[in-house]
């Protein structure tokens, strides 16, 4: 069995925020959560750490963690603007008699400006002793986690002024500035990303294959997150054996071993079952299969670089990961042209027919003559379904915020109707808008594009609701979703070329639910939908 020795580059512990009556945030709870996935050791910071008490959470992550040697602890620290920690050299050398491995600058909750008239006080002895920064950009409060807050321009310019200094970018997610990242990591030879919020189609292997494994970390952002997407991503990553093991934990081990911690040898624990041993190792069973009702095709994006993109490189990925059929919808029509879009999708569909199942975009903005005409211009493409990014007043992107309200919906919805078609929307709004839809169109097949459980009483009272799992973030989250709705009205969804295929599979693979559900959600209940809806335009 392969085993990669995974150590977590991001977890934190302690009551927190956002933390519910049952909310994981204890070391025992991190432990468990470590043992099931085969984690072998973490990195750790306190919650107050970046929430607002930084002092008082560097001194309680050392009590927490003292009885446990497979975690870690991480400190942060604040400009050294006032009399709020000691001065950075005596900072360094507690951290080293504490065999504290690294230091998390929380720039966005504190304000912390990266210039050099802000940190470069702090910096200069962390980069004399080669302590890892890890740069995060996230807040803590009750609004919605953003992406792309790393102020590269800032970030770069710190890199190169302490060439020595490990540097680490780590945030909720990467996404636009994917593109500028790459040029962040041909700037500096000394900047890392942590993996948690990368969440890009094949970029594992795109920056191994373009400045090496060295340049990542493997980390989850537990309990924010639940490790089942990075794990089976870089389990699953086409890339050598050896660079999954920099990746999974050795690279990490090396950048904190300024201070000496111990690594205890970890016995592993065995998987529950072999979707487990898949989400761990990256050996799939060769009977296991999936099918999938997200996708996307295009090969490019406006917000990020696409690695093999093509409908021919995606089929490969496909056939490696054990994805047999895909429903897929374009990236252009989301954006741009839907007919351009729909006409790539449709080209698709004919050079891979056993592989795809096309689905029509509609642009609400055209209006219902023109959407009318793009679905039976799609039909005589032989597009089987409708792909909606938003009805009614619901936003989902900033792109779509001036869809019409009134009506279109409906043009899409009774076509699927008339038809026994299969029609998924990114978002259906609020409960009491998508209601009146499915009380009208009862023999269309209606699906949420991501995991939505607000809508979890109507899909007790209309059975054509369905959920995708994308995404499925947080610990036990899909457990959650099938507590509430029914493991059958669950269906496996990537968002390819959005998000990595294994990226999704991971939330399912690693549930902790009865083998036959998995396989429920991994493809049967798709397949099922495939027989009831019509597969003809």
């Amino acid at each position: 069995m392969t085993r990669w020795k995974f150590f977590d580059a991001r977890c934190t512990i302690g009551r927190h925020y956002r933390l519910g009556p049952a909310g994981l945030h204890s070391c025992d709870d991190l432990l468990a959560e470590m043992d099931h996935y085969d984690i072998c050791e973490a990195l750790v910071v306190d919650s107050l750490s970046g929430a607002g008490h930084p002092l008082d959470g560097n001194r309680r992550v050392l009590d927490a963690t003292v009885q446990h040697p497979r975690l870690h602890p991480a400190w942060t620290a604040v400009p050294p603007c006032a009399e709020e920690q000691p001065e950075p050299a005596e900072f360094v050398r507690q951290m080293r008699a504490n065999h504290v491995g690294a230091l998390f600058l929380f720039t966005g909750q504190y304000r912390i400006r990266l210039s050099e008239w802000s940190v470069d006080a702090l910096l200069e002895p962390l980069a004399g002793a080669r302590v890892p920064v890890f740069l995060v950009p996230d807040e803590v409060g009750p609004g919605p986690a953003a992406m792309d807050r790393t102020d590269y321009d800032a970030v770069v310019a710190l890199c190169r002024r302490w060439p020595a200094l490990p540097v680490v970018v780590s945030e909720f997610r990467i996404r636009r500035s994917q593109r500028t990242l790459y040029r962040a990591l041909d700037a500096c030879p000394n900047l890392h990303v942590e993996l948690s919020g990368y969440w890009l189609y094949r970029g594992i292997e795109y920056i191994t294959r373009r400045w090496g494994s060295e340049r990542l970390l493997f980390g989850s952002n537990w309990p924010t997150f639940g490790p089942h997407m990075t794990v089976a991503a870089l389990a699953c990553a086409e890339i050598d054996d050896a660079d999954k093991r920099r990746i999974a934990g050795d690279n990490l081990r090396r950048l904190i071993a300024w201070c000496e911690p111990e690594h205890p040898r970890v016995a592993p624990t065995p998987p529950a079952d072999e979707y487990v041993q898949f989400g761990r190792t990256g050996e799939r069973p060769q009977d296991m299969q999936f099918e999938d009702c997200h996708g996307h095709l295009g090969g490019s994006w406006c917000h990020y670089h696409v690695p093999d993109g093509d409908p021919d490189g995606i089929v490969r990925e496909m056939e490696r990961l054990g994805e047999r059929r895909a429903c897929v919808f374009s990236f252009a029509a989301v954006t741009s042209d839907e007919c351009y879009g729909n006409d790539v999708v449709a080209d698709a569909v004919r050079r891979h027919p056993d592989r795809f199942i096309g689905f029509t975009m509609l642009n609400q903005n055209r209006g219902a003559a023109d959407m009318q005409r793009e679905l039976e211009r799609g039909a005589r493409m032989g597009l089987r379904g409708i792909k909606l990014m938003a009805f009614g007043g619901v936003k989902p992107a900033p792109y779509h915020e001036d869809y019409p309200e009134e009506g279109l919906a409906d043009v899409a919805c009774r076509w699927a109707h008339d038809r026994r078609q299969i029609i998924l929307s990114h978002n259906w709004g609020p409960v009491e808008e998508l209601e009146p839809l499915l009380a009208r169109y009862p023999n269309a097949c209606f699906i949420n594009g991501h995991t939505f459980l607000a809508y979890a009483g109507l899909m007790e009272r209309y059975p054509n609701l369905y959920i995708c799992s994308c995404p499925l973030l947080g610990p036990r989250e899909c457990e959650e979703v099938v507590a509430r709705i029914g493991a059958d009205r669950l269906l496996f969804g990537s968002d390819l070329q959005d998000l990595p295929i294994a990226w999704g599979l991971g939330p399912i693979l690693f549930a902790r639910l009865p083998v036959e559900q998995k396989r429920m959600i991994l493809g049967g209940n798709l397949r099922r939908l495939l027989t009831e809806y019509s597969l003809h335009p």
